[in-house]
């Protein structure tokens, strides 16, 4: 039996896929979700962007001033390279990740110097890190260190095809096998244990999450993080599974985030 939060998420996504069947979708109307999604998914690693100027500035409009130029060139990358990988997928369940694909996304989003909070390398755009990593998250919560570098041409290999046969497999009647299930699994390995490259890994995790939403009857939607307190909660989730070894917190989160925009689309 499906948790009350998944049932209305299901609810919820049926009712707006009856008012906007995707065959039906503007150009505008797909952009929009795009953008919002390009923002909401940013917005978790850079508090520099605001929501208005972001979306101005993602639909060729003016922004004034714009002193947050770098933030908002990176969204952009953000926004096309998630616009070319939704119009590759035609239908459902036609998405299939692949680490040839994994690593064009990074090359794409990691290309120039300005994408990079930490030193800029070169030679490890588009290619795993070949150095120990370590996830900054202080003062909230202790850093993370992720898994051995030395380690990740072995892993990641068996680990995509674990995540294609869920993917493959996403049913929304059962829990385990629902959408958001596995879009948190996905989430959990690929970005808090896997973490693969030396930066960029939560913008490529989150692309392929919007490709996969869109590969299974979903538009591309996220929590709407706005402001440092909705940031503070997210990454919250994501340490509360790690000390509880579960996807659950972050399932619900995911959940009860999405529906929220999509009720707020069907108004």
């Amino acid at each position: 039996m499906l948790p009350e939060y998944l049932v209305i998420f299901n609810e919820t996504l049926e009712r707006f896929n009856a008012k906007f069947p995707r065959q039906e979708w503007t150009e505008e109307f797909k952009d929009n979700l795009i953008n919002d999604y390009s923002f909401f998914s940013a917005r978790v690693e850079d508090n520099k962007l605001k929501y208005g100027d972001t979306i101005r500035f993602l639909n060729n409009e003016s922004v004034k001033g714009i002193p947050n130029l770098n933030s908002l060139l990176g969204i952009t990358e953000h926004q096309q390279i998630l616009k070319k990988l939704l119009d590759s997928i035609n239908g459902l369940n036609t998405f299939t990740l692949t680490e040839e694909l994994i690593k064009k996304l990074h090359g794409a989003l990691m290309e120039s110097p300005y994408a990079w909070e930490t030193d800029f390398k070169p030679e490890l755009v588009g290619n795993y890190r070949n150095v120990p990593a370590v996830g900054s998250r202080l003062p909230y919560f202790e850093n993370k260190e992720y898994i051995a570098h030395f380690n990740l041409e072995v892993v990641m290999p068996s680990h995509v095809d674990i995540f294609n046969n869920k993917f493959l497999n996403i049913d929304n009647s059962t829990y385990d096998t629902h959408l958001l299930t596995i879009i948190a699994y996905f989430h959990n390995k690929f970005l808090n244990y896997l973490h693969p490259f030396a930066d960029g890994n939560g913008r490529v995790c989150r692309i392929i999450m919007g490709a996969v939403l869109m590969s299974n009857n979903c538009p591309p939607i996220f929590p709407q993080i706005t402001d440092q307190d909705k940031q503070v909660e997210y990454i919250t989730k994501i340490v509360d599974c790690e000390i509880n070894n579960s996807d659950d917190i972050l399932i619900e989160y995911f959940a009860k985030g999405m529906t929220k925009y999509l009720l707020g689309r069907l108004k």
